[in-house]
């Protein structure tokens, strides 16, 4: 019971509205706002090949800050996946951003059959991003700039799927 209200407690911090913004040391750390231009990345795949954010442009950019443990990013890889696959040819791609390391993100991989790319962030992504819990989305026009933001909602689906439709 206690282990049941701790988790509540946590989940409560982490997704009420006064947890919106993080500070670190006097620095307070928020997300980019809509229409304002991503914060470029240069990262590595899980297979080690670089990835740079500024090379999309021209595409329709799903940035997706999840994790191997987070049980609603794991519900959300299926739909990823059926979204990505819905896109993927009309110059839509999601770029899957997470903290953890390699091997378990590639056992995530294999067993969950992930069909979009898969990135290795750093802490400083995070903090460009204004990341203070998962997962977050942030969907990219082609131009390079923030279209919108998303928690993941039960509309964030059907949101998502209509703001692909409107930028391509």
């Amino acid at each position: 019971m206690k282990s049941i209200f701790a988790v509540i407690v946590i989940a409560f911090l982490v997704f009420s509205p006064a947890a919106c913004k993080k500070k670190e040391g006097e620095i307070e750390t928020a997300p980019p706002s809509i229409e304002s231009t991503a914060p470029d990345f240069t990262l590595k795949d899980v297979n080690g090949k670089t990835v740079k954010l500024s090379d999309y442009k021209g595409k329709v950019i799903l940035i997706e800050f999840w994790a191997t443990w987070c049980p609603p990013c794991r519900e959300l890889t299926p739909v990823l996946n059926k979204i990505y696959e819905k896109y993927k040819d009309k110059g839509f791609v999601i770029l899957a951003l997470t903290l953890e390391d390699i091997d378990t993100v590639k056992d995530y991989i294999k067993d969950h059959r992930v069909k979009y790319p898969v990135v290795i962030a750093t802490i400083e992504t995070t903090k460009q991003y204004g990341i203070i819990g998962i997962p977050v989305s942030f969907l990219i026009d082609k131009e390079g700039a923030i279209a919108s933001r998303h928690m993941y909602t039960p509309d964030f689906v059907k949101e998502l799927t209509f703001e692909i439709e409107k930028l391509l």
